[in-house]
C-alpha cells in the first residue's frame, strides 16, 4: 500500500498530489491511517495567503485528522494497533511525516483522543484542533474553569466573557465551554445563526451585522468583560472588539491570529498558539482532561455541539476546493476531506 500527500510546492501555487513515503514511527510515535482531514481557517491563509512566509517547502500542511492505528514507535505504550483514534498536531512540529494532508500520519503520542465505533470520525475531526485551542486559552492560559460533564449545573462564577463571532467554530465552541462553566457569555451573530448560537447558552447575543456605531455601543452596555477574544480577528471586527476593550480603560485583546491593525492606545494584541499551554508541565492534567473525558464524553452525551459539516469531494486533490471554501465565508460549517476517494 503507497502513500500518497497533497504537497504546497511553492507559496500560494495550488497543492499538488504526489506519491512520499510511508513513514516508520520513531520513539513514542504512531502512524495513523487517515481516513478523514479536518480544514482549518490557519491553513487555507497559509497555503492561500502565504501568512507564514517562513513555511518550508515542499510542505504538507494539515493539522486535524481521524483514522485508524497501523503502527507503533518504541516506548509507545498508550494505544494499540487498530485504535481509531483523532489527533491535533502541535503547532510548531516540523517535518513532513506530521502533516495531515496525506493518507498515511505520524504523530506523537500525545493529544490523541480514542473515538468509540458508533462515532463518525468526522464530527471529534471537526471539532479537535478548535476544541483544544479552547480549553488552552481560557483554562491553560486564563486559569478559569472547566464544565462538568455530569450534567449538573455548574456555580455561577461572577464573572463575564465578550466572545466576539459565536457562530464560528472557535467562538462557538467557547460559547458552550464558558457557559457550561458558569460564566456569563456576551457574544455576536448574524440573524440567521442566532438561534443556535442562543442554544449553546450565551447570555446575550447582538447582531454584529447591525451598524459598527450601534454595535460598539451596544456591547460597552453589557461591559466591562474580564476576558475579551475577537474570535474573528479582520480589521473591520478588530475595529469594534478594539474600542470595547479601551471604553472600559484598556487592556488585553485576544484575537485569533496576528496582525498589523492599528489597536486604540491602551489596547494590547495578544494572539498565539493557545494549544501549547496543553503541553506546559503544569498543565497536563488538562491536556490527559481535554482528550481523555471532556472530547469524547461532550460528544457522546451532547454537551459539545458542533457545527454542520460537510465533506468535499476529490479526495486529496479537492483539498484546493476545500481551502478556498474556508476563506470564502465557511465560518457556519466545517469542511472534511477523505484522502482515499
Amino acid at each position: 500500500m503507497s502513500n500518497l500527500a497533497a504537497i504546497l510546492p511553492s507559496p500560494k501555487a495550488p497543492l499538488e498530489v504526489h506519491p512520499v513515503p510511508i513513514y516508520v514511527p520513531g520513539p513514542k510515535e504512531i502512524l495513523i491511517k487517515n481516513t478523514c482531514i479536518a480544514l482549518n481557517a490557519i491553513e487555507a491563509k497559509i497555503a492561500i495567503h502565504n501568512v507564514l512566509p517562513h513555511t518550508p517547502y515542499l510542505a504538507i500542511l494539515g493539522s486535524t485528522y481521524a483514522g485508524t492505528i497501523t503502527a507503533l514507535g518504541p516506548s509507545t505504550t498508550s494505544f494499540s494497533i487498530g485504535d481509531r483514534v483523532v489527533v491535533s498536531k502541535r503547532f510548531d512540529v516540523k517535518g513532513n511525516q506530521y502533516g495531515a494532508f496525506q493518507r498515511f500520519v505520524v504523530c506523537p503520542d500525545i493529544m490523541i483522543s480514542r473515538v468509540p465505533d458508533a462515532v463518525d470520525l468526522s464530527v471529534p475531526a471537526s471539532l479537535m484542533m478548535n476544541l483544544t485551542c479552547v480549553v488552552g486559552l481560557f483554562s491553560g492560559r486564563l486559569g478559569l474553569g472547566r464544565p462538568r460533564l455530569d450534567g449538573g449545573v455548574a456555580e455561577r462564577r461572577g464573572k463575564k466573557v465578550l466572545v466576539y463571532g459565536g457562530s464560528g467554530s472557535f467562538g462557538g465552541l467557547s460559547v458552550g465551554y464558558l457557559s457550561a462553566a458558569g460564566y456569563e457569555v456576551v457574544t455576536t451573530s448574524s440573524p440567521r445563526n442566532r438561534a443556535f448560537v442562543e442554544g449553546l447558552g450565551a447570555e446575550r447575543v447582538l447582531d454584529h451585522t447591525q451598524d459598527g456605531e450601534v454595535l460598539v455601543k451596544q456591547l460597552v452596555e453589557r461591559g466591562p468583560y474580564d476576558v475579551v477574544v475577537d474570535f474573528v480577528s479582520v480589521a473591520s471586527t478588530l475595529a469594534v472588539t478594539g474600542r470595547v476593550v479601551e471604553a472600559q480603560g484598556g487592556g488585553i485583546l485576544f484575537t485569533m491570529q496576528p496582525g498589523r491593525e492599528e489597536l486604540p492606545v491602551g489596547v494590547e494584541r495578544v494572539f498565539e498558539p493557545y494549544s501549547e499551554s496543553l503541553y506546559e508541565g503544569r498543565n497536563r492534567e488538562l491536556q490527559r482532561w481535554v482528550v481523555e473525558e471532556y472530547l469524547p464524553q461532550g460528544i457522546a452525551k451532547g454537551l459539545i455541539k458542533p457545527l454542520p459539516i460537510e465533506k468535499v469531494g476529490g479526495g486529496l486533490k479537492g483539498l484546493n476546493e476545500g481551502l478556498r471554501k474556508m476563506l470564502d465565508g465557511g465560518s457556519g460549517v466545517r469542511y472534511v476531506v477523505d484522502p482515499w476517494e
